[in-house]
């Protein structure tokens, strides 16, 4: 089936004109966000049947519907009846799992469909259960796994480590297993003392010392990692820095592990030895991301040295923005949070008793609060104007147990204090958040005190869910809980813990430290939440996605802006919040205010005139082309391309067989892609030269990116 483009059909017809990026708002009004494929991702719900699930994004159409498609050797069948306009996701039950069954989806709007991006192949004869697996290369035991687009397909890669080895390593691999690069942390990070570890340890403590991120918006996610002298990166090359203690945070290209950019560490304490370190990803100005380092070291009479510093990509150096120092030593936990409290578009920085702005001042702190192990900031109830926070206490002086509080204020909302008993050594240890009781509004809070709703601190139960990770898996609006392998539900009925699934006996599997997955959230299928485990064997990443349907349909978690923030997080792993109210009663969430950069491009509906009459795409023996001029003569909106090609210094011509891209005065990156986003051939042009650009037979995309925006542009095949 073919379509009219916006705009008419000429030799070329601009499909996506002005802007350095794609999305839901301009690029300088919005978050700058990787690009997503749809995480096509299907398991054996039984004997019989599968389990296929996909994301809805950000910017798809409210009326936007689905059909799944299964190859099953050289036959394509579409497996629904009926258009899909609930949950994306539908249960197969007529495939032959004896064999090898790829799946994908096509979009539909008004009764057309266009294809979109991801697909995923099940083995023949895999096993029954919620899970898929990734082979990584066999090794000594994972702590951590990090996930972010280092290809720019669309999809999450995975950078693992390997803690145990005397000398640390980090590990990528791609999104289906193939191993991208090694980074040997070197001699220094052979201290693995989880108070005062060496100077690039990883992952002792509560230190991780490195997250990935695409932390420049060129498109692919990048290592951000602490180093010191003698780290090797991916790409064979070491680091050496002769100063005592000298530490550096280090930008590794994802694609090779090379070193891009680096920074120097404050230097206010390098006398007392080596900082250990933490990270988060931020938009401290509400549009492009922020690195946020909590550093810190321990004195001779065990006090300690507190820094937060923000870091971000600036004309291409890695620069310091700001530096706060916790002199005044307020409270502080295992887990630092990077949040828009307020709701304005721009992050703070917190910490267990006080919050940083976006600028690195002081915004608050909170008198009453001391240490302890856990603490939430999310949107808890529905329609509240700002975030709210819940924590627990560890030998308060005072016996405060626990505490509720409105984040963006720091003002303390309610307490709950222990007797005399305490004695000033109660540590609650453990305390979680969610919405598991539809008779309370909003979230509840729950630790080994016991179940309380958070708004009207309202007492539920006695009892309650192990307090390690909030977790999204069966479909229905309520908070489930994953806990040490475990994946349970709240039955509010009879105010009993039900188990859902046991992971290590749906295929043999172990965690991480304290109860937790090597990394949980929503990295495929649709919106619940997948965790990471590695097998016994270690050669294996296997990740538990969901095998309960759902009509509930909403756009990718990992599209929010404070959820994708804390998939970035590890410390004392906690669970990952968002900035909208997800639980019973909930209003639809508002679409994020994001901009996608980079990555393959599909069609979108924008594109297309699906209200005209289908007029097709004509197939042809080569591409046909114009120059530039013919782009405006052949579009009814010639003033807007107009001022489309008054901006650029590049051109395109009809060459001798097809379409010629001269460079013009700008350097260039372009990319020809066919209409299902199958990268077919590329090139880096330098200024002055040309690119006769291949014979596809067809139409297809070409998307051209200079330093100031980059332009998609159909090369449609006339009739």
């Amino acid at each position: 089936m073919g379509y009219k483009l916006n705009g008419g059909f000429g030799h070329l017809a601009v499909v996506s004109a002005m802007g350095l990026a794609f999305g839901l708002q301009t690029a300088d009004a919005a978050r700058q966000f990787e690009y997503l494929d749809r995480g096509v991702v299907a398991v054996r719900q039984s004997n019989t049947s599968a389990l296929v699930t996909w994301r809805s994004l950000a910017d798809d159409e409210a009326d936007l519907g689905f059909n799944v498609y299964r190859v099953t050797g050289k036959d394509t069948v579409k497996v629904n009846a009926e258009v899909l306009m609930k949950g994306t996701n539908f249960v197969d039950a007529k495939a032959d799992f004896t064999k090898e069954n790829t799946y994908f989806v096509k979009k539909v709007l008004k009764g057309h469909e266009l294809p979109t991006m991801g697909s995923y192949t099940m083995p023949a004869n895999k096993g029954v259960g919620p899970y898929v697996t990734v082979p990584i290369q066999a090794g000594s035991t994972v702590h951590f796994v990090w996930v972010g687009d280092l290809d720019g397909d669309g999809a999450y890669d995975y950078v693992l480590d390997r803690p145990g080895d005397d000398e640390q390593k980090l590990e990528a691999y791609s999104s289906k297993g193939k191993h991208l690069w090694t980074v040997n942390m070197g001699a220094n990070s052979a201290n693995k003392n989880n108070i005062s570890p060496g100077a690039s340890t990883l992952d002792v403590g509560m230190w991780d010392g490195a997250t990935v991120y695409d932390i420049d918006s060129d498109g692919y996610a990048e290592l951000i990692v602490r180093i010191a002298d003698g780290v090797v990166f991916g790409d064979g090359k070491k680091y050496s820095n002769s100063t005592t203690n000298g530490q550096v945070i280090a930008v590794l290209d994802g694609r090779t592990g090379a070193l891009k950019y680096s920074a120097e560490t404050p230097k206010d304490y390098i006398n007392i030895g080596p900082l250990a370190c933490m990270m988060e990803i931020g938009y401290l100005d509400g549009k492009t991301p922020s690195i946020i380092c909590w550093l810190k070291n321990r004195n001779a009479d065990k006090s300690f040295n507190s820094l937060m510093v923000a870091y971000k990509v600036q004309n291409g150096k890695l620069v310091q923005q700001w530096k706060y120092d916790n002199k005044k030593g307020y409270a502080e936990a295992h887990q630092i949070r990077v949040a828009d409290v307020d709701l304005d578009g721009k992050d703070e920085v917190l910490h267990m008793g006080y919050a940083l702005n976006g600028d690195g001042s002081l915004r608050y702190h909170i008198d009453e609060v001391v240490h302890g192990d856990r603490w939430y900031v999310g949107a808890f109830n529905k329609g509240d104007k700002v975030m709210m926070g819940y924590g627990i206490q560890q030998d308060h002086p005072k016996n405060l147990l626990e505490y509720y509080y409105n984040a963006s204020t720091g003002k303390v909302v309610w307490t709950h204090y222990g007797d005399e008993s305490c004695a000033g050594q109660c540590d609650v240890a453990r305390g979680n958040v969610g919405d598991i009781d539809p008779n309370y509004d909003g979230f509840e809070v729950w630790s080994f005190q016991g179940t309380f709703n958070g708004a009207s601190d309202t007492k539920i139960a006695d009892n309650y869910l192990y307090p390690v990770i909030r977790y999204w898996w069966d479909g229905d609006l309520a908070s489930e809980s994953y806990n040490d392998g475990k994946i349970e539900k709240w039955r509010y009925e009879d105010k009993s813990v039900l188990r859902l699934v046991t992971t290590w006996k749906v295929y043999g599997s172990s965690g991480s430290e304290r109860g937790a997955a090597m990394f949980h959230g929503d990295i495929l299928g649709d919106w619940r939440e997948e965790s990471i485990l590695v097998n016994y064997e270690t050669n294996e990443l296997v990740i538990f996605t969901t095998d309960v349907a759902s009509d509930y349909r909403f756009y990718s978690l990992s599209q929010n802006p404070c959820y994708r923030n804390g998939m970035t997080a590890k410390g004392y792993v906690q669970a990952h919040m968002l900035d909208y109210f997800l639980g019973y009663g909930m209003d639809t969430p508002k679409k994020p205010d994001i901009v996608i950069i980079g990555g393959n491009r599909e069609m979108s509906f924008a594109d297309v005139n699906i209200d005209e009459p289908d007029e097709g795409l004509a197939d042809s023996s080569v591409v046909a082309g114009a120059d530039s001029s013919a782009v405006a003569d052949s579009t009814e909106n010639t003033t807007a391309l107009d001022a489309v090609k008054a901006l650029r210094s590049w051109n395109i011509v009809r060459g001798a067989e097809g379409v010629v891209l001269n460079a013009g005065g700008s350097s260039l990156t372009a990319q020809l892609f066919d209409l299902n986003g199958k990268l077919l051939a590329s090139k880096k042009l330098q200024q002055g030269a040309s690119w006769e650009i291949p014979a596809a037979g067809t139409a297809t995309v070409l998307q051209v990116k200079s330093e100031s925006r980059t332009e998609t542009i159909r090369l449609a095949v006339p009739r």
